[in-house]
């Protein structure tokens, strides 16, 4: 490959990177726009379960969501400020494996929200007890929607992204070489 065939791919990729990069920062500000209105909305609905029932465990089961929005929230809010604050300056090097740690299916930064569901299985829990469920059937339908939710996820990951990361490493493997 020549140096201007270099320039021209590594701009191209540039230029992709960052319209993927924007895009995915505007889809983790609308799901953290919503975590951020579901925690007044639960305070609320709380607040009203408490009143008529009395119930330690509409207590439990709302301030475990609650908190476990916050922490989801919280999250989404630190990978929006990853997205939405590249810096492309970088050496190019470090630019694009920076790149290919952002598109990796499975990442340690998506440990910071199982806080958030855990404390969201509990209050699912608490309430599905309220109602007379069991225990089984909260998790299972909990950790069914989890599931469902890694799938599609790996899904478009699969198709949008994949082949984002795949060109990336290669140009890096040039790079290095």
């Amino acid at each position: 490959m020549t140096a201007h065939e270099f320039d021209t791919n590594l701009s191209k990729l540039t230029g992709k990177l960052k319209k993927e990069d924007r895009h995915y920062a505007t889809i983790v500000k609308v799901v953290q726009i919503f975590y951020w209105i579901f925690i007044p909305l639960f305070m609320v609905k709380t607040a009203v379960e408490y009143t008529n029932s009395h119930e330690i465990s509409d207590i439990i089961s709302g301030v475990a969501l609650i908190l476990g929005f916050l922490f989801i929230a919280l999250s989404f809010r630190k990978l929006y400020n990853e997205y939405q604050y590249v810096d492309y300056s970088l050496p190019t090097l470090e630019m694009l494996k920076k790149a290919v740690c952002r598109y990796q299916p499975f990442q340690k930064r998506a440990l910071g929200i199982l806080p958030g569901l855990l404390l969201m299985d509990v209050g699912l829990t608490f309430e599905w007890m309220g109602e007379g469920k069991s225990v089984l059937d909260s998790q299972l339908f909990f950790l069914g929607a989890i599931l469902f939710g890694v799938i599609i996820g790996l899904v478009i990951w699969y198709f949008k992204y994949k082949p984002l990361r795949d060109k990336i490493l290669h140009l890096v493997r040039e790079i290095e070489q």
